[in-house]
Order: C-alpha cells, then structure tokens, then sequence
C-alpha cells in the first residue's frame, strides 16, 4: 500500500476534531503524515499518541478562509497521495485502504457521508454507524464509475498531489462559506479530471445546519457573485432562490443579484434544519 497525508482544516470544533484523530488511529493503515490547518488559535488541541501531525495556524485575515486552508494544508503534506477530510467526520477503519486501493492520476475519489444526530464522546466507527443516517442526495451515486464532477464536494475526498497541483487546487479568492467546493469541481472537470466514488463511509458528526444557510449569507452572496463572474452561470440556485423567495435578494434576468436586506433574527432562527444532513 502506498504512503498518504491526511490532510484537514479547523476552527473550534476541538471535540469533532479529537474523534477524527481517534477513528484515524483506529484505521487499518495509518498515514505517513497528517496536517492540520487552525483558522484560529490552536490551543485545546490534543494529539493521541502516536499520531505523526503537524499544526499550522492560518494567517488569512478573514474569519473563514477555507479554500486557502486547503490549499495549505495539502501543499505541506510529505507524500504524493492525499485524503482530505472534513474535521466533523469520523472515518471508517477501511476508508484509507479504500480509496489507496483506486487512487490514480487524474482521478479524485470520494466516499460516502452517513450523517449522526450528536456529537459523540467517541470516534470508534463502530459504535456510532448504527446510528447514522444517509443523505437522501447522495445514496444513489453510483460506485466505481466517474460522475458529474458536480456531485464533489470537500467533506472527503482523496487525490494525488501531481493531480491537485495541475488543477491548481482551490481558488483562494473564494473566501468564507459557499461556492468553493463548485468552483474547484469546474477546474478539475476542465482539467480533464473525473471524478469516482468508493464503497467506504464516513459518518458527519451533527452541528446546527440552516436550510437555506442564512448563516453565510454575505459569503455566500459575494462568492455566487464571483462563480458567476468567473463560469457565467450561478451556483447554489436552490438556495439562491429561498433566498429571494425570504424576500432578501432579488435575481434579475441577467442573473444579477441584489441585495434586499440582511437576514432577520426570525428568519435565522427559522432555518435551523431539523435534519442531521
């Protein structure tokens, strides 16, 4: 089996991170190396014993730079294949020999999200699978065979350093939450590059989620703005559209968007999801 760096990102979520490096622990081989990438301070971190990570502290100046994290974390890793994964999952024992298994060039593999209701106390996949649940978009993706490189999404995926350098890796001038994950997908898909889903699992440790996500709504706003600038078409329609339909935006014909006013406290409130996904 080949060397790999795991590679994620964080910003609080010092609970969800220390279940990730347990069920990393607990993985059938273990990486050669693990970055961690603070977007904020680093303190409360804490290491199991054994495992090879390095901390890096973001300097971005913006509260939210996850593309740029990425990018970092992946440029320090110290082998030539790399699994990003999302600091709120927690990794099944076989993931990595999974996707290793099937990694090639121009290729970036997936894996499936199974979504918990809780933050455990623990991250022994084991114990926790029973109580996941499925995201009902992301079921029926077929295994084994490329997709739409729109399906990609950050929460896990595995790529060689030679493929995510010639795509360019992430677009640093998306900044905060929405539209980078697109964005990255049209780079990798102009680049030639497919995209494969395996038949392994993570499960999504719960946080609070909004439907639509009035959360982000300035980035969100800024980055669609930006997609668009840049590919000539929106991303996120659905919840650009509940957004016009709360009355905040409007979208005209030319697909610009205006701002009509800032989300509410009501609305905010509102739009917690009642769903773990």
């Amino acid at each position: 089996m080949p060397e790999f760096s795991v590679v994620t990102i964080v910003k609080g979520r010092r609970k969800q991170l220390a279940n990730l490096l347990y069920a990393v622990k607990a993985s059938t081989i273990l990486p050669y190396d693990i970055q961690i990438v603070c977007m904020d301070d680093p303190d409360g971190i804490t290491i199991p014993k054994g495992l090879p990570v390095s901390i890096h502290v973001s300097k971005e100046t913006h509260e939210l730079p996850l593309a740029a994290a990425r990018n970092r974390g992946i440029a320090a890793t110290k082998t030539d294949n790399v699994i990003f994964i999302d600091v709120d999952c927690i990794v099944s024992p076989t993931l990595f020999a999974t996707m290793l298994m099937s990694l090639e060039p121009e290729t970036i593999l997936a894996a499936y999200p199974l979504y918990l209701p809780i933050v455990p106390d623990t991250g022994n996949y084991g114990d926790l699978q029973d109580q996941a649940v499925p995201h009902p978009a992301r079921e029926r993706i077929p295994v084994g065979q490329p997709v739409d490189h729109l399906q990609f999404w950050s929460l896990i995926f595995a790529i060689q350093k030679q493929t995510f350098d010639t795509i360019g890796g992430f677009d640093e001038s998306f900044t905060g939450y929405g539209a980078e994950d697109t964005d990255f997908a049209m780079l990798f898909y102009r680049a030639g590059v497919e995209l494969i889903f395996v038949h392994d699992y993570v499960l999504h440790q719960y946080h609070d989620k909004h439907d639509p996500p009035v959360n982000h709504f300035e980035s969100i706003i800024e980055n669609a703005t930006r997609y668009k600038q840049k590919w000539h078409v929106l991303p996120m329609q659905r919840w650009l559209n509940a957004f016009a339909d709360l009355g905040l935006i409007q979208i005209d014909q030319s697909d610009t968007i205006t701002v009509r006013q800032k989300p509410t406290d009501s609305q905010l409130k509102n739009s917690v999801s009642p769903h773990p996904y």
